[in-house]
C-alpha cells in the first residue's frame, strides 16, 4: 500500500499532532526521555511514507514542511509569554508577581524593548524545569 505526502500530511496534522501537542503544553516534558518519547511518534509516522522513508528525521521534517515537537513547544511557550504580558486573551490579570520585568535601576538594560524578564534564582529542581529557567 502506497501513502503518499500530502495525505499523510493532513492524516497526521488533523488527527494525531493535536494530541500530541495538547500534551506539550499541559505535560510540559522536561526529561530527555519524555521529549523523546514524544517525538518518537512524529519519528515513526514520517517513516510510514515509502519516499521519504531513507532520509534523515531533520529532512523528513523539511520535506513535509513540519516543525519538530521541540520547536512547537518552545513557540508555544513564546507566544503564550507574551499574550500573558501583554494581557491578551484570557490572561487579564497583573503578571508583575509571576513574571517580573527587569528594572533598569537594578543594572538591567534592554535592547529597545521594557519587557526582559527578571530572571530568578530557584532551590528547587522542580521550580527550574516547571519555568523554565
Amino acid at each position: 500500500m502506497y501513502i503518499d505526502m500530502p495525505l499523510m500530511k493532513q492524516l497526521y496534522t488533523t488527527v494525531v499532532r493535536p494530541h500530541l501537542e495538547y500534551d506539550n503544553v499541559v505535560w510540559h516534558p522536561f526529561l530527555k526521555k519524555d521529549t523523546e518519547l514524544l517525538e518518537s511518534v512524529q519519528h515513526r509516522v514520517t517513516r510510514m511514507i515509502p519516499a521519504l522513508r531513507n532520509l534523515p528525521y531533520e529532512d523528513r521534517l523539511w520535506k513535509m514542511d513540519l516543525p519538530s515537537l521541540a520547536y512547537q513547544r518552545l513557540r508555544g511557550d513564546a507566544i503564550e509569554t507574551y499574550k500573558y504580558l501583554h494581557g491578551i486573551g484570557l490572561y487579564d490579570v497583573d503578571s508583575s508577581a509571576l513574571l517580573p520585568l527587569a528594572d533598569e535601576s537594578e543594572g538591567v538594560t534592554t535592547r529597545g524593548h521594557s519587557l526582559k524578564l527578571l530572571k530568578r534564582d530557584c532551590k528547587k529542581s522542580i521550580r527550574a524545569n516547571v519555568l523554565g529557567f
